[in-house]
């Protein structure tokens, strides 16, 4: 599907574009957010500073992750050229922290910067006219792609799309905007997108299909029944699924129930990794010296499966080792011991022809502090 087939850590690359205000009732265009004076400028020599001075790789990690946070503070702000040079320092920083998580999300992040960076500059005409004149049908239509398909804030994106020059985005965007608390009719609007998304080439195509997915998902998720079969069905097309997306089976639960949609399993909230959520997660708390283990069912209609594993941010500290593995038709595709908590290991494995997948976590030590989590779990087509 687009960017999520190379990094799973999407989460982290989308961003909230507050852009538009109501001054005497008409809607209006700001370039970016107020600015309030920011100098990424100064960002980035406080950060390379910081990151030069930093006494342990704990202290670098640190850094690493603040560099990205600001990175995607310069994406939020319309500074996609700050954007791309503090990613490139985040990703340096990363490296010599050497904590794989910092250099991965790093690295995801310099991808999107600079893919950012060279998508407005086919757009920033189409911005500039908006701000003379919001009622510019061609423009809205044009920056209106850019802000959902590739900022990935559909919110903003759809009111510019219902006001484009392109009689099917604007007939969709128009159904979204006038569905989009309705779970009942999430599943059309879904239909519609991922129509169009075949009647376009490359990323387009790709994001479109995201987004188709992302509602039916929704829908999936709020409904029980023949209508959740219905949509299942619909998702099973989709590119790419979430295991969270997908009903277990055969659940063997640990030291806590077997935990969705980021829960790790306590039922007090979502977990954190390096203090970043995986509404996608799953929660797995293997049992003293012993393993927990969920099963779905492929039926060979996937190719690659793509997750993160890691013990999630916990004030306890556990002092013995999680082998997280992965199986095909009981057959060990991926296996590999965790034991520290400040870092992610990745898995992307081949399931071609894989009937039944099963993903388990096992610790041969009493489970207190062993919190296990995987990352937004997926297969790809």
């Amino acid at each position: 599907m687009f960017p999520l087939k190379s990094q799973f850590i999407v989460h982290i690359l989308l961003v909230v574009w507050c852009a538009l205000v109501l001054p005497g009732g008409t809607q209006v265009l700001r370039a970016f957010p107020p600015a309030e004076n920011v100098d990424f400028s100064e960002k980035y020599r406080q950060l390379l500073q910081a990151a030069s001075s930093a006494p342990s790789k704990i202290s670098l990690k640190a850094v690493a992750f603040r560099t990205i946070e600001e990175g995607q503070n310069a994406i939020e702000a319309g500074d996609y050229a700050a954007a791309v040079k503090i990613a490139t320092l985040a990703v340096k920083i990363g490296k010599s922290s050497g904590n794989n998580h910092a250099f991965t999300l790093a690295n995801s992040l310099r991808q999107r910067c600079v893919m950012l960076a060279r998508e407005y500059r086919d757009v920033e005409k189409y911005h500039e006219k908006l701000q003379e004149n919001p009622n510019d049908a061609n423009a809205a239509f044009l920056y209106g792609q850019f802000v959902a398909l590739k900022l990935n804030n559909w919110k903003e994106g759809l009111f510019w799309l219902s006001r484009g020059d392109n009689a099917a985005w604007r007939t969709l965007a128009k159904q979204e905007i006038a569905n989009s608390e309705n779970i009942e009719r999430l599943p059309a609007v879904a239909d519609g997108w991922y129509q169009l998304a075949q009647t376009e080439k490359g990323l387009a195509t790709q994001d479109l299909e995201r987004h188709a997915y992302d509602l039916y998902s929704r829908a999936w998720t709020g409904t029980i029944g023949p209508d959740r079969t219905a949509i299942g069905k619909k998702l099973s097309e989709m590119p790419l699924r979430y295991l969270n997306h997908m009903q277990e089976q055969d659940v063997i639960h640990g030291g806590w129930p077997f935990g969705k949609n980021g829960d790790p399993g306590h039922g007090k909230g979502r977990f954190t990794v390096n203090q970043l959520k995986f509404p996608n997660g799953l929660g797995m708390v293997p049992p003293s010296r012993g393993s927990a283990s969920v099963c779905y069912d492929l039926d060979g209609q996937y190719k690659t499966f793509m997750t993160g594993v890691a013990l999630m941010d916990d004030t306890y500290p556990f002092g013995g080792t999680v082998t997280f593995t992965v199986l095909g038709d009981n057959r060990i595709l991926w296996k590999a011991p965790v034991k520290d908590q400040q870092d992610v290991l990745f898995c992307k494995v081949s399931v071609r022809n894989v009937k039944r997948l099963e993903i388990r976590t096992e610790t041969k030590a009493i489970n207190r502090g062993a919190h296990a989590v995987w990352l937004d779990p997926h297969v790809l087509k």
